[in-house]
């Protein structure tokens, strides 16, 4: 069995886990209509991202054999993919996508398809873990900026209105932070589609965008407190 074919299908079963236990979880909590007007709070950018990964790795030309520490890496993989539990599944992608993105040539196909996918697991689960322990200053961050905006003060997360007759919560679901890592996806899908070479300029503009994303943010929760 070649590389290619014993990853892709392990892979493929990691993501099918991790979606689907992300799925049922959801509608567990808000039921199926409600789960399905919100595309099963997954985004758009990540289906997009997933299927541009598989079929890029599909497309690959690869005849390696599978080794030794592929195996072993990828019953790790496959046992962390296969609890009930969304985190752990896609700690099992990011270890069998984070091992073929070292181990393939940068550029070819099979490279760029896995990278994707490893990019992938940063809006699905290591954006969420980091938010997880760095919400506080976060939002500090972003109610401190929105406070300066509006020419009022803030007490924590909380941003006095410009009228004074009351204050402007800054919650986990009004900040930038989740759609700074799909800014992030979105860039790699696209820099890796179209198999462009990573240059500085690259940074500069994904900076840009990410600073923008940020602004547009920061200026909605501003014309809140008006």
């Amino acid at each position: 069995m070649t590389r290619k074919v014993f990853f892709l299908g392990l892979i493929a079963y990691g993501l099918l886990t991790s979606l689907f236990y992300r799925i049922v979880n959801l509608i567990d909590r808000i039921g199926w209509t409600d789960a399905a007007v919100y595309v099963f709070s997954i985004s758009v950018i990540v289906w997009v991202a997933v299927y541009i990964g598989l079929e890029l790795i599909i497309e690959a030309d690869d005849d390696e054999s599978v080794g030794e520490l592929d195996e072993a890496v990828g019953i790790t993989g496959l046992l962390l993919c296969s609890l009930p539990y969304a985190p752990l599944a896609w700690l099992g992608v990011t270890i069998l996508t984070g091992w073929l993105v070292l181990t393939t040539v940068p550029q070819t196909t099979l490279h760029r398809g896995a990278l994707i996918l490893l990019a992938t697991t940063f809006p699905m689960l290591w954006s969420r873990v980091i938010f997880k322990f760095l919400s506080g200053p976060i939002l500090l961050v972003d109610a401190w900026i929105v406070a300066k905006l509006l020419g009022t003060s803030n007490e924590g997360t909380h941003i006095a209105f410009v009228d004074k007759s009351g204050f402007l919560e800054v919650s986990p679901a009004c900040s930038s932070w989740a759609n700074i890592s799909l800014v992030l996806l979105t860039w790699m899908v696209i820099s890796q589609y179209q198999r462009r070479r990573w240059q500085v300029v690259d940074f500069g503009w994904c900076a840009l965008v990410v600073l923008t994303v940020v602004g547009i943010n920061t200026i909605r929760m501003a014309m809140m407190g008006i």
